[in-house]
């Protein structure tokens, strides 16, 4: 496992990275803190995800956290409200932005999450405790969500006088639909992963020891038994699908089969099955 870093040396990351059997699987590593999110973090985070994107090994993207949360959040401890709601640095920890935080903030805390959709890797939420706030909006941004028995999940944002934050309003709606995401943002309140599941929000959920095992096993059987360029055109489809009428997304996946037909993947499926073996695709 490899610790992500940019800049002088400085203290052991808050981002780890991991690639097995295909498996990239990257981990929130500040339980001390419940891996609350900093703008580093924020970061590394992006940085991981790109490079697991980038990476012909890395064909599932896997995120959890270490110890007991997942993420709780944006670190209030860093960035706090002022008075007057004037948000301001903490400088004994935080980067000098002066005066006109909210623009400099942005290239933290906002450039950096449409990484997620726009990687086309299938992503893997292993939701291992709390997801408040931020850590919440992570989780939404994956396509596919687990969560442990212990895990809890709270949207927020309108007990800190501030909208549904990072798409969290617009992900929402497409997840569960709009009464439940109006239910969830309006309420503020938290619910847990047999609540998420019922909802339709986690696929699924498992004892806390048993999450990740779970997690790992479903990434690699994907890395494993699924061609990446299907992996990539099929998260285009999804993320897309209703955005788009019938008819486009019909004419779309016509065009995208008759280009899949044509590719080495293709071939190796249907020889891997006659053969009896895992097939060994190189994204060609």
């Amino acid at each position: 496992m490899s610790e992500l870093s940019s800049g002088p040396a400085r203290a052991p990351s808050d981002i780890l990275y991991d690639l097995a059997d295909g498996v990239a699987t990257i981990t929130l590593n500040r339980p001390e803190k419940l891996n609350a999110l900093t703008p580093q973090m924020l970061t590394d985070f992006f940085a991981a995800v790109a490079r697991a994107g980038s990476d012909p090994d890395a064909k599932v993207i896997l995120i959890t956290g270490a110890g007991r949360s997942f993420s709780a959040g944006l670190d209030l401890g860093i960035i706090g409200t002022g008075g007057g709601g004037r948000v301001e640095t903490h400088p004994e920890t935080a980067p000098q932005w002066g005066d006109d935080i909210g623009p400099k903030l942005a290239p933290y805390y906002s450039g950096g999450w449409p990484v997620l959709i726009t990687c086309r890797k299938p992503t893997i939420a292993a939701v291992n405790g709390p997801a408040f706030g931020w850590g919440f909006i992570l989780a939404l941004h994956c396509d596919i969500r687990f969560a442990a028995q212990s895990a809890l999940f709270n949207a927020t944002f309108a007990r800190i006088g501030v909208p549904g934050e990072k798409g969290s309003a617009w992900l929402l709606t497409r997840l569960i639909g709009q009464a439940r995401a109006m239910d969830l943002l309006y309420t503020a309140r938290r619910f847990d992963g047999a609540e998420a599941k019922a909802l339709g929000l986690v696929n699924d959920t498992f004892a806390d020891d048993e999450l990740l095992a779970h997690a790992k096993a479903y990434a690699r059987n994907i890395a494993t038994f699924s061609a990446p360029r299907s992996l990539a055109a099929m998260k285009a489809q999804v993320w897309t699908a209703l955005d788009e009428d019938y008819s486009t997304a019909f004419a779309a996946a016509d065009h995208e089969q008759d280009q899949a037909t044509k590719t080495e993947d293709f071939r190796e499926a249907f020889t891997s099955y006659r053969e009896k073996r895992a097939p060994l695709f190189t994204g060609r």
